[in-house]
């Protein structure tokens, strides 16, 4: 039996407390010797709740930002560094395995260290509009379990998991508890029962109502279940003496209240909506204005749009609720109707389906997988993970659409690659979930047959970006970003490491010209990876050391603007581990140690000249000029990412005579400035720019190297959107000069 180490956090109300309940249940059923560990808000109610459902709980500083000025929103910038600090403590004490929020103040700091730990999370939304916490934390962990659909507008795509929202297992087949109801709570069989539920802690303006309302419902005959809620019991116990209402503070057998009920009327919290799906009563919301996002009203909304819930806002009591009421109360027909509809959006699995999702995480240990099968593996980044694997003694296979000589290598190492999409073709050695991991790249279609064919069958289905946070997770990771030069650099980076004997695995977004391959590979001590920004990708890594070499606009497909594109990169900078250095080119809008070529920075390269066409300079550090330096590719812009693995590596602890002497023989990367053709008369020349200011890098570069050569240019793009959206510049990086 497998043990676990498993944080909850999830807290300020029922909503969010008992769904985290329910999952922890479920998880404890599955793993019974693993350990649970509840992390909340202090002095909210989950310090109570939760031991009283068995389990450990400990406490943050922290609470929600109010809507005006108050000497409360002064401290929440304290109470935050506080809980983040409280929250590193937890973490590296308990050791969790995986770390899952359900909302609440205390998830926001604790999902976030975990994140930036590289922690397996999980967030479980409950309702239909997520708050602003959620939505930011979104990007950064693994998976993001929902119980609405169409929520792709505030979650990344591909971590959505539709599941519904934890409910209590006491709350299915109710209709064989409709007698023990009755005798329960001395209700009459023959008269219809008005359930209304304020929440946990109870609803003023629904309680107001309710009082107001005793005559009329009276004279309907109806007989009145009300949970008033204790902050509100003492002023409602007195109306207990009527025979035909009951007053409670709290219902704890909500099944046989639930069974009870003919019409509900309810406030609209994604706990009590969820439960209203399941037991599939006819019911009126009246969503609380007082929440953030009012997001009651969308989950009441998205309720009432199918004709499944009526909605009554609080403005609208006095002047509505007795016509609406009435109405409802005396159509047979209008009561079935909802109870139809509102049956049909229930999600009862949702406990068990969150369950499986978070042992998907737990299982996420390289050292249990036999076998990896790679959808698109002909991928330059896939290859290169693929003979990792191959290397590491999995079986591996995969899919791609054609033959390539990406391919022939793999398939000359004992790779099994198949080019068609006939699920039936797949080897039977990958058909078992159990020990085989499945990798895609996210330009593999959702149509893709073999794609859905794992999806569907519960496989262990994840992004190359997140099993490159699993293969670097237990290794010192240095991460090359940006939206040029990280192949380059990153190339440079694993074979300066190789070269001064590092025990390191370099994951290149480009075939080595050195060793003819995109792995390179001395040991697993290291990890070089290429950070890739497409699909906010590199948000999946947790680096000890990370590059970022550039920032321009570029996948606008993906982030909304250049803004979006940037607030991306400040977001994986903040994934460096807290003992971590982030190095950036000088000119960059962000802190970190800074390189260049003639400029004023931490590593510079400096005294800059061409002899025999390359490189010889003089590096600038911090504490020394280390002289007389060769390199061999041509442009700046080359001679900038060496710069940048130089200082990586020197930082990293690499002795500088060994990297000097190293750097002569580095001889680049295929398609980036690669001569095809070089004789005195003509020169042929090979390269991957595919954007504006590569262009003009390379351009630069050329006439550098060649100042009195015609040039002739043949340019292939390479994605419409990007062409689409850069057509101008790249009108201006074309034009003859």
């Amino acid at each position: 039996m497998k043990l676990y180490k498993i944080i909850l956090s999830g807290g300020g109300t029922g909503g969010h407390i008992y769904p985290a309940i329910a999952i922890a249940n479920e998880l404890k059923a599955r793993f019974p010797k693993s350990e649970f560990l509840f992390v909340g808000a202090k002095d909210k109610m989950e310090m109570q709740k939760v031991p009283q459902a068995g389990y450990k709980i400990t406490g943050l500083w922290i609470a929600g930002i109010q809507r005006r000025l108050t000497f409360k929103n002064l401290l929440f910038p304290f109470k935050l560094l506080v809980s983040l600090l409280k929250s590193t403590l937890i973490i590296n004490a308990f050791k969790p395995d995986v770390v899952i929020g359900t909302g609440g103040f205390a998830s926001g700091p604790l999902l976030q260290v975990a994140t930036m730990k590289g922690v397996p999370t999980l967030i479980q939304e409950q309702n239909s509009f997520p708050g602003i916490t959620n939505k930011l934390l979104s990007k950064k962990v693994n998976k993001v379990c929902v119980a609405y659909k169409g929520l792709e507008q505030f979650f990344p795509k591909d971590k959505l998991i539709l599941t519904g929202n934890p409910v209590r297992q006491d709350l299915l087949d109710l209709d064989q508890k409709l007698e023990e109801a009755h005798l329960f709570f001395s209700l009459d069989p023959g008269k219809k029962t008005l359930l209304v539920l304020g929440g946990s802690l109870g609803a003023r303006r629904m309680n107001q109502l309710i009082e107001s309302q005793l005559d009329y419902l009276e004279a309907l005959g109806i007989q009145l279940m009300w949970q008033c809620g204790k902050l509100y019991v003492e002023d409602y116990n007195k109306y207990n003496s009527n025979k035909n209402v009951q007053v409670h503070a709290f219902l704890n057998r909500m099944d046989l209240a639930y069974a009870a009920a003919d019409v509900v009327i309810s406030r609209a919290g994604a706990s009590s909506v969820s439960e209203l799906c399941v037991v599939g009563k006819p019911v009126i919301f009246i969503p609380s204005p007082n929440v953030s996002e009012d997001h009651q009203t969308k989950n009441a909304m998205a309720i009432s749009e199918k004709n499944a819930a009526l909605i009554i806002s609080e403005k609208d009591l006095e002047s509505t609720f007795e016509t609406q009421f009435s109405k409802l109360i005396a159509s047979e027909s209008q009561q079935k109707t909802l109870s139809t509809n509102i049956k049909k959006l229930a999600l009862k699995q949702a406990t068990q389906t969150i369950a499986d999702e978070i042992e998907k995480l737990l299982q996420m240990n390289l050292k249990t997988i036999h076998n990896v099968y790679f959808i698109g593996i002909g991928g330059v980044g896939m290859s290169a993970l693929a003979k990792y694997f191959v290397a590491a003694g999995k079986v591996v296979g995969g899919y791609d659409k054609t033959p390539t000589l990406i391919t022939e290598s793999l398939v000359d190492v004992g790779v099994v690659i198949q080019f068609e999409t006939a699920t039936s073709n797949i080897d039977q050695r990958f058909l078992n979930s159990k020990e085989t991991l499945i990798v895609f790249t996210p330009a593999i279609s959702e149509s893709n047959a073999i794609f859905n064919y794992f999806k569907t069958n519960n496989f262990q289905v994840l992004k190359r970006s997140e099993v490159l946070g699993l293969v670097t997770k237990h290794s010192q990771c240095l991460a090359v970003a940006g939206t040029h030069g990280k192949t380059t650099t990153s190339s440079i980076l694993g074979y300066l490491m190789y070269e001064c004997n590092e025990k390191v695995t370099a994951f290149i977004g480009g075939i080595s010209e050195n060793y003819q391959s995109n792995l390179i590979q001395n040991g697993t001590d290291i990890s070089v990876v290429e950070a890739d920004e497409f699909d906010r990708s590199f948000l999946t890594l947790s680096p000890d050391f990370a590059c970022i070499t550039s920032m321009d606009a570029d996948h606008l497909d993906i982030y909304d603007s250049e803004t979006d594109l940037v607030d991306a990169f400040k977001q994986f900078a903040k994934k460096i581990k807290p003992s971590g250095k982030l190095f950036i080119r000088k000119g960059l809008p962000l802190e970190g140690i800074s390189y260049g070529v003639n400029e004023q920075a931490d590593y510079n390269a400096v005294n800059v000249r061409i002899e025999n066409g390359s490189y010889h300079f003089d590096l600038q550090t911090p504490t020394e000029l280390i002289e007389n330096l060769a390199f061999h590719l041509p442009g700046t812009h080359n001679l900038s990412n060496a710069v940048a693995a130089l200082a990586m590596a020197i930082e990293f602890g690499c002795s500088k005579q060994r990297l000097k002497t190293a750097l002569k023989g580095y001889k680049g990367v295929k398609r980036r400035f690669t001569y095809q053709i070089k004789t005195d008369d003509f020169v042929f020349i090979d390269d991957y720019a595919h954007h504006p200011t590569e262009i003009n890098a390379v351009h630069q570069a050329v006439r550098e190297m060649y100042p009195s050569q015609k040039v002739a240019v043949v340019f292939q793009p390479h994605l419409y959107s990007r062409t689409k959206d850069f057509v101008d510049d790249f009108a201006s990086s074309l034009v003859p000069v």
